[in-house]
């Protein structure tokens, strides 16, 4: 999965790619996005940048 990450991050940064990547493993996800949305049980929870994410947030909806 790192390398399918590095292309697609290299992707963004050539050519203005956006990749909406459906991921829960927090590695990929920290590595990868610059943005994301955190859905529960079909509803949006939280959105924002991965700076903004909170600990709370993290153990309950991403797989560390």
């Amino acid at each position: 999965m790192q390398e399918i990450g590095d292309i697609f991050k290299q992707l963004s940064n050539d050519i203005g790619l956006t990749v909406l990547l459906v991921e829960q493993k927090f590695p990929i996800v920290l590595h990868i996005a610059d943005n994301l949305s955190i859905l529960g049980r079909g509803r949006k929870v939280a959105s924002g940048q991965i700076a903004d994410l909170t600990d709370d947030l993290i153990s309950k909806y991403l797989t560390v």
